[in-house]
């Protein structure tokens, strides 16, 4: 029970944590604002975290955990247009359900990346040529045209998808509508496919694997 208790008090931190840094950054959050939001004393944020950086960076740890997990799903043995149809709805649905873990995630990247620098140029980059190795192993059998670069095809993927919650208040101002909107959301959704199945497979029109979805 107190295992329990416990896990729920560091759940409710680190989504106070999110909420608060996904607005102000590192430099301008609070931990007195993020305790209060977390509806508990400051000190004990240091039962959990020895500062506010590791608490910041363990945030920004499980947004990118949550955002490459869509990435699994490129596999070899699959087919592209599959694939890419299932990424685009997973993360247009974690656009809509996390607007500010992208927001987060953004923000530390305009800075320049600080304090997670290191985990990019690491593990994240080994990620990301494992997945570009896929498309190509797709270019070598066929399925997916010789004209797309890999690398710039993926980078793409993410920030089509991403700036759904990036730039919703932008999109807002625009048409009126956020993904909240139903058919804005799915209007997104089978758009996004459409644009980015079109002339990069050798399956059915892109559009009609869209309007399927």
């Amino acid at each position: 029970m107190e295992l329990k208790k416990s896990t729920q008090k560091r759940n409710q931190l680190l989504n106070a944590a999110l909420d608060v840094f996904s607005v102000y950054g590192f430099s301008g959050a609070s931990l007195d604002e993020i305790a209060q939001l977390a509806q508990m004393h400051k000190s004990n944020i240091f039962y959990y975290y020895e500062n506010k950086e590791a608490l910041y960076v363990e945030v920004l740890m499980l947004v990118l955990q949550k955002w490459l997990e869509p990435l699994q799903l490129f596999e070899v043995d699959r087919e592209p247009a599959d694939v890419l149809s299932e990424y685009i709805i997973q993360k247009i649905e974690y656009s809509k359900a996390h607007s500010k873990a992208s927001k987060l995630f953004a923000l530390e990247i305009i800075q320049g990346a600080p304090y997670i620098h290191t985990v990019l140029k690491g593990s994240i980059k080994k990620h990301f040529k494992r997945k570009v190795k896929v498309l190509q192993q797709w270019q070598e059998q066929g399925k997916l045209a010789k004209e797309i670069d890999p690398e710039i095809f993926i980078i793409n993927l993410w920030s089509i998808t991403q700036s759904y919650a990036d730039f919703d208040i932008q999109f807002e101002a625009l048409t009126g509508k956020t993904l909240r909107n139903r058919n804005f959301h799915q209007r997104a959704i089978q758009h996004t496919v459409a644009l980015l199945l079109s002339g990069c497979t050798a399956e059915k029109s892109a559009l009609s694997e869209a309007e399927n979805l």
